[in-house]
């Protein structure tokens, strides 16, 4: 019969093919995510340019194109993941997204990782599932919108766009100063554009359409595009990456929130791992984001004295 409940066998054996499919599709998309991540920080690193010059420099490269292409064959594959197998399984594994860029961006690079990036990747590892595991991830599909969802929604946008000009001006007050520091900003404000673009996605997949909410999406689509740029060329990978996939699920789930009306869904004790594992995020990205120490270059050794009987 149509509709029925599946036999628990057919269950399992679906469960068996389905959580496997569901780990690879999450390996191959954080593959393609580091991939896309080392490209742009290579191409952003290599110009001098800022602003709209180092955009209208980067759209003219073929590897900075192909970085574009890999982040929405990661997303893609990341759906695809989500589709089959739940979040809990998928999610930690797309953390690994960072400790495969560092990698890959090692060898592209022809440098050395550092114990301190390496630390920081693994409090990043692990305070991240932590933060991620209170997110709300699922929402009431095709529901009509709560009371007061047009002007949540605008309230909310306004107020992240006000974020989104504060790290940006913290970024252009912090300048060539403080470099890894204006590169955390920047990626702060592309987080939160992405989890604007993410979030109003949604609401237009879920039926909420109209002109200002596509013009907000492509907007912060656009916008966190270029400041995660800038991000990658003055703080190289670890930070910048740390960032964006620590604030893009998180503004997107608060969106969710508050405008959408989705349930918060967490407990007492989920909430306090998550405050935890926030915590421990901070000090990875801190970590990752410590400028390299110096290397000491010893002083050229002064010539030996030659003796004056053996001067020609």
């Amino acid at each position: 019969m149509r509709g029925g409940p599946v036999h628990p066998g057919a269950a399992r054996i679906l469960a068996e093919v389905l959580i496997p499919l569901a780990i690879l599709l999450a390996v191959a998309s954080a593959v393609f995510y580091a991939i896309s991540a080392v490209l742009q920080e290579r191409e952003a690193s290599r110009e001098s340019a800022a602003g709209l010059g180092l955009m209208a420099r980067l759209l003219r490269r073929r590897l900075w194109w192909a970085a574009v292409g890999a982040t929405l064959t990661g997303a893609a594959l990341h759906v695809a993941a989500l589709a089959a197998g739940p979040l809990v399984v998928v999610q930690p594994i797309g953390v690994s997204c960072l400790a495969i860029a560092l990698v890959l961006g090692a060898r592209v690079n022809r440098t050395a990782i550092t114990p301190r990036s390496w630390a920081g990747v693994l409090c990043v590892a692990l305070g991240l599932p932590a933060v991620l595991a209170a997110v709300p991830h699922h929402g009431p599909h095709g529901a009509p919108p709560p009371p007061g969802a047009g002007l949540g929604f605008w309230t909310v946008v306004g107020v992240l766009a006000a974020l989104v000009a504060a790290a940006a001006a913290g970024g252009l007050l912090c300048g060539r100063r403080l470099p890894r520091g204006a590169a955390v900003c920047y990626a702060v404000g592309a987080a939160l554009c992405f989890g604007v673009a993410s979030a109003t996605t949604k609401t237009l997949l879920v039926g909420h359409l109209g002109f200002g909410r596509i013009a907000v999406t492509a907007a912060a689509a656009l916008i966190g595009t270029a400041l995660a740029q800038h991000a990658y060329r003055g703080g190289g990978l670890g930070a910048p990456l740390a960032v964006l996939t620590l604030l893009d699920p998180l503004t997107a789930g608060a969106m969710g929130v508050l405008v959408l009306g989705e349930p918060f869904g967490t407990t007492p004790l989920t909430l306090a791992l998550g405050l935890a594992g926030l915590v421990v995020t901070a000090v990875g990205v801190g970590l990752l984001s410590a400028r390299r120490p110096a290397v000491a270059v010893p002083p050229p050794l002064d010539p030996l004295p030659v003796p004056a009987g053996s001067r020609g």
